[in-house]
């Protein structure tokens, strides 16, 4: 192929430019399995793949202008560097997913404590069960995500990032490796607090409602205040989401503008 492009008066070297694809590749396609926008893990391996080489067309033309050096294409080098690439597309999918994860689990806590958990639904874009407010809550979560933007600035910073971190270079830490690491523990710590918070005031009312029925049962012991809080938990829990909704929201659309600052700084912290 060298030889025949050659001949035509085109010199290009299609094995460093099939390894720079590659590359390019690798840390667009973990960045597409991790962010519900994109894809996820739900969506068939064909629109993921035709989704990576839809990008890494656009940037190939721009890659080249950050690298020192040309791409190694001895096998263990190119092996690091896949690595290397598998790990910053895992950097920034992670804090594009957490808020999801958040929203999701806290919808699990709310069927959970309204004891519905036992309805689960299948949810595309996390290719699991999940209950049926937590189907909800991703679904709200993502229609809020895509109305405020927040997918502009995951996919400017995944361009980015080839500028920070280049192909043929490694992340060179110079604010040193423990800050991305303390970051990222607070981040997955960030997952449950948000999720607790986003459950608390539907997790109040059913316990409300059970120390009301408990408080009856004690009063009159001949009713059966088991059987007659079930129904009453589940109907206090979806009225007081319904309630707490504009404040839900809320909470949503705040994450939401933590979660472009959190990738841009994750940027910082590999440069």
């Amino acid at each position: 192929m060298d030889e025949a492009l050659k001949q035509l008066g085109i010199q290009v070297d299609i094995t460093r430019s099939m390894l720079t694809v590659a590359l390019v590749l690798t840390r667009i396609l973990t960045v597409v399995t991790l962010a519900p926008f994109l894809g996820g893990k739900q969506a068939p391996p064909e629109v993921k793949m035709g989704i990576g080489m839809a990008f890494t067309i656009i940037i190939f033309p721009l890659v080249g202008r950050f690298q020192v050096g040309p791409i190694p294409v001895d096998p263990l080098n190119f092996f690091l560097m896949v690595i290397k690439e598998a790990f910053v597309g895992f950097l920034l999918g992670f804090v594009a997913a957490e808020v999801f994860y958040a929203v999701e689990m806290a919808g699990k806590i709310v069927d959970l404590v309204r004891g519905t958990n036992q309805v689960q639904l299948m949810v595309p874009q996390l290719g699991e069960r999940s209950s049926a407010f937590g189907d909800l809550n991703y679904q709200l979560m993502l229609v809020i995500f895509l109305f405020l933007g927040g997918h502009h600035v995951f996919i400017a910073a995944l361009f980015e990032s080839f500028r920070v971190v280049p192909l043929d270079q490694y992340p060179p830490f110079t604010a040193g490796l423990w800050p991305l690491v303390e970051m990222f523990a607070r981040l997955s710590a960030d997952i449950f607090t948000i999720g607790v918070t986003l459950a608390a005031p539907v997790a109040i009312a059913s316990l409300i409602t059970e120390l009301s029925f408990g408080l009856l049962n004690r009063v009159a012991p001949q009713i059966n205040a088991y059987f007659m809080a079930m129904p009453a938990k589940v109907y206090a829990g979806s009225v007081m989401f319904l309630v707490a909704l504009p404040m839900f929201m809320r909470i949503l659309i705040d994450h939401t503008g933590e979660s472009t600052v959190l990738v841009r700084k994750v940027l910082l912290l590999l440069q």
